[in-house]
Parts: structure tokens; sequence; C-alpha cells
């Protein structure tokens, strides 16, 4: 992998945290801004936990009022009373998945950012499980926080390249780098459910047809951008606007997803994220199951899918509401009954949730707390996807 030494001869313990290094150049100043926002982080207080898991309470009880009383509550009570709650242990396997496969995913992401030190022979601080667990869960908890499409968990990933030591602009390429990968794979396991669900007469042919159209323009439009010409021109961004500017990390990350299907550490990373979304595919198939319905795998996929895509509506401490409405009602469309639709996505996001935001936000606090001196690694150059 890159960093390291071809004369090494064993491999060191893996720490769960990257070790201080002291810095051999002068560190960049941190603005008044962020400061700012690590300081109110670190004085994260148990009052507003309490006030963001309330919030998302009176959501998911107004959700269930409201979709109970057009299901009818004794058809409730009735699935209630016939659940195999046995099932629910295989959804908190399916959201240890889920995190694992994140952090996975994130370890992979530094490993292949290139050999980027500024000491010749030495190795870069390894990223270790726990430690990127502890990314992940964070990441998660702060989204529930302030949902805005994920921007709260994707601003404390920057913060945390930041600290591994990459420059300002790398941390930017390399967090929208990692989060493009991840949903390459959440759009193609989308897609391969699509084309399955032409076959199945349980997926109405308007919501598969709209995901294989739809993916396929996004695919499309990628791939005009990464042309080798086009690809130099829109990456120019000497002077350019804000906007330019965006689009060129948005080429960047585009260019760096396709080489990481042909590299190793690539190739690990999308394994990776692939883990991330079975588990939730797992977590959400076996909530359906304890109530009593079994759905095929293109109908489930697509439902999930369609779903998902509410959490990127920008409301704060609202996206798990918005998340839960919509699956239940892709999961009505693919032929589940809505009472059982219902109960089985409160008893997926129980796990998926209400149990990890608690840890999420817990893990935040210490990662910033326990925030390390900048790294002597300074302006580093990402070269996306190398391989050992």
């Amino acid at each position: 992998m890159s960093g390291q030494n071809p004369e090494d001869q064993g491999v060191p313990p893996e720490p769960q945290d990257p070790p201080p290094t002291e810095a051999t150049t002068p560190t960049e100043a941190m603005s008044p801004a962020a400061a700012s926002r690590l300081e109110a982080l670190r004085a994260l207080r148990p009052g507003q936990v309490i006030l963001t898991v309330g919030v998302a309470v009176i959501v998911t009880t107004v959700l269930i009022v409201s979709i109970g009383r057009f299901a009818g509550f004794t058809k409730l009570g009735d699935t209630l009373s016939g659940a195999a709650w046995g099932w629910l242990g295989l959804c908190a396997v399916g959201q240890i998945g889920v995190f694992v496969g994140y952090a996975g995913a994130f370890r992979m992401s530094v490993a292949g950012s290139g050999d980027l030190l500024t000491e010749p022979g030495s190795n870069p601080p390894p990223v270790g499980f726990w430690y990127s667990l502890k990314v992940a869960l964070a990441g998660f908890g702060l989204t529930q926080l302030v949902a805005a499409g994920g921007a709260a968990g994707m601003a404390f990933t920057f913060w945390v390249f930041r600290r591994l030591g990459f420059s300002k602009p790398n941390a930017m390429l390399q967090l929208i780098t990692l989060n493009t990968a991840v949903y390459f794979v959440f759009g193609v396991l989308g897609w391969l459910g699509a084309l399955a669900g032409l076959l199945d007469p349980a997926v109405p042919i308007a919501m598969a047809a709209s995901w294989l159209a739809g993916f396929a323009a996004v695919i499309a439009l990628a791939r005009w951008f990464i042309q080798p010409r086009r690809r130099a021109r829109f990456t120019q961004v000497e002077d350019a606007s804000r906007l330019r500017r965006a689009l060129a990390v948005g080429v960047s990350a585009a260019a760096g997803v396709q080489e990481y299907t042909h590299t190793a550490d690539g190739q690990r990373l999308l394994a990776w994220a692939l883990l991330y979304w079975l588990g939730d595919l797992v977590s959400l198939w076996a909530a359906l199951q304890a109530f009593g319905v079994t759905v095929s795998v293109p109908a489930i996929v697509l439902a999930y899918v369609l779903g998902y895509l509410a959490q990127s509506v920008p409301i704060p401490l609202i996206a798990t509401g918005g998340v839960d409405a919509a699956t239940t009602f892709t999961l009505r469309a693919v032929g589940v009954p809505i009472e059982v639709a219902l109960l089985g996505v409160v008893a997926h996001r129980v796990f998926a949730f209400w149990l990890p935001v608690i840890p999420g936000l817990w893990s935040a606090t210490v990662l910033v707390r326990e925030e390390l001196p900048a790294s002597s690694r300074k302006d580093r150059r990402l070269r996306s996807g190398r391989s050992e």
C-alpha cells in the first residue's frame, strides 16, 4: 500500500487512532468560524441530545398516527400481535454491517490516497478500525442532528481528513470522492434491482423504468465530463468562481471513482460500500419478515432506494420522518400491506436510527475532544485509488 517501505520486515500492530506527530512545517491557522463549530461540538450537552431525540420522537409519532389512521389501528394491532420478534435480531446484525461497511470504506479511502509524506521513507499513521468506526458513527449522529442532506456528517468527515493531514482542497476532494464511490454503489444496486424488477410482477414498471433511465443518465453525464480533454479543461480552476471550483471537485471525484474500479484499494473500498448498503437492506427485509411478509429482492431494493432519496430533503431533524414515510409508501407500491409496511419501517428505524444516534453523537464529541496536532504532511496531492 502507498507510503509503505518494501524493506519493512514486519507489520506493526494497528493502532485505534492515528498517533500524533510533531509538525515540521508551519501549520495552517484554524479560521474563527471553524474554531467556533468545533467548540460547539466540544460543548455538546445532554440537553441538546435530548432535544434532538425529542423532536425525532414527535416526528415519528406524527408519522405513525397519520399513516396508522389510514391503515386502521385494528389492523396494526393484529399485525403486532402476530409478530415474530426473533427476526429483529437480524436487523441488529444488518446495522452492524452498515457501520462496519462505512468504516471500511473510509479506511480504504485513506489507504488509497497515495504516497503523500513530506519525509521520504516514513510511513503514514495508519487509520485503525476503531477510529474509523468512530468516524462512521459520528458522521451518522451529526447527520441526524442537522439533517440537511447529510451535510453535517460530511462536514465532520471533512474535519477528520484535515486532522489526518490533508490540505483543504485535497480534504474536500477526498471527501467527495469517498461519498461519490459509496453512492455509486447505491446507484448500481438500485439499477440491478430495477433491471430484475422488470421481470417481477410485484414491481410497477414505472418504478423500475424511472431508476433505470435516471441512473443511466447520471452515468452518461459523468462519463462525458471525465473524458480526458474535458476533464483537463474542467479541472483548471485557478482564479475561477466558486461554482467552477465545485464543478472541478465533482469532475475529479467522478474520475477518482472510475479509477477505483481498476485498482485493488479502490475495489476494496467499493466492496465495503456494498456491505454498507446490503446491511441496511437486510435490516429492512428482516423487519418485514418479523411481521409476516416476505418481499422479493427486486421489490425491496427498489422500494428502499426510492425511499432513501427522501433523506436528501434538507430539513433538520425531519429527514428521518421523510425516509420513514417515503419507504412506507414505496413498500406499499410493491404490494406490502400498508400496516406491515409501516410497522416494518418503524422497527427497522429503531435499529437504523434510534439505537445508533446516541453513540454517534458521543463518538463525535470524543473525536473532537481528542483533537491531535496537525500532521507534518502538508499540501498533499491526491492520487485516488493507488493499489498496493
